[in-house]
């Protein structure tokens, strides 16, 4: 059940409503009062600050501003070793020339902003003139994430060039790219912790097992065949290890380093 958001309980479970996802909350049936709060993850991040979620696979750069109030639930996060294909930066001239450029970004990244200014203005060491919220309009460039960037990585037609920024950061710091980590209020009962841990556990175990179903389901709506769907979903690391750690602490690092948040 997912609630409108002026009726959201203390114990609301942000859930990310995007394919790469699924593995977490297809099927997830979590009982004892939990309720689910469809959001992006900028807005996640933004109603776990009002204290209207209690827990969710919150965007890094929300966690690394609200580390205070919540804390890690286990290893579980979304990450990728080399290319996401759902973190991408459609351009109308190639990467190096976005010197003095318009970037536009989605309303619904928080992380992904922050990994984009990083690979343009420290790797590329450029200057991009402004960096918009909205629709991409006249921008000489557009940040796109999740099911939107699937979706448009098949019908663009105005922005030549594609730039995938968790192949970037993987050519560049040679580290897996962290996107979102599971949290929880460190107010929570050990018994709420307990509890989500292990129904979260659980269900990617069981939809890790069940990924050919998964991507019938949602080929469809996606509008993508059920390979390339589940090839997509297979290229993401559900269980955070020691390279993700280290490319989480380094991302951690270089926004810290530049006053990114």
């Amino acid at each position: 059940m997912s609630l409108p958001l002026e009726t959201v309980p203390a114990t609301a479970i942000g859930r990310v409503p995007y394919l790469n996802m699924a593995p977490f909350f297809d099927g997830l049936n979590v009982n004892g009062g939990w309720q689910w709060l469809d959001v992006v993850p900028r807005q996640l991040g933004e109603e776990a600050k009002a204290g209207r979620v209690i827990a969710g696979p919150m965007a890094v750069a929300d966690y690394l501003r609200q580390s205070e109030q919540f804390e890690r639930l286990g290893p579980l996060g979304v990450a990728v070793r080399g290319r996401a294909h759902s973190v991408l930066l459609l351009s109308r001239k190639p990467i190096r020339q976005l010197d003095d450029a318009t970037i536009a970004v989605t309303e619904q990244t928080s992380t992904s902003v922050l990994l984009l200014r990083l690979i343009l203005e420290q790797r590329y060491e450029l200057k991009p003139k402004a960096y918009e919220r909205g629709p991409a309009g006249d921008a000489d460039a557009v940040l796109l994430i999740g099911d939107d960037a699937l979706r448009a990585q098949a019908d663009n037609r105005t922005h030549p060039f594609e730039v995938d920024l968790a192949f970037e950061w993987w050519l560049w710091q040679h580290l897996p790219a962290v996107f979102a980590v599971w949290v929880i209020r460190k107010d929570a009962s050990a018994e709420q912790k307990q509890q989500l841990s292990r129904f979260l556990q659980r269900q990617l175990a069981v939809n890790l097992s069940r990924l050919d179903a998964i991507a019938t389901d949602r080929a469809a709506s996606m509008k993508l065949p059920a390979d390339r769907v589940k090839a997509y979903l297979q290229n993401f690391i559900y269980r955070l290890s020691e390279p993700e750690e280290q490319g989480l602490a380094k991302f951690s690092e270089l926004v810290d380093a530049h006053h990114l948040l």
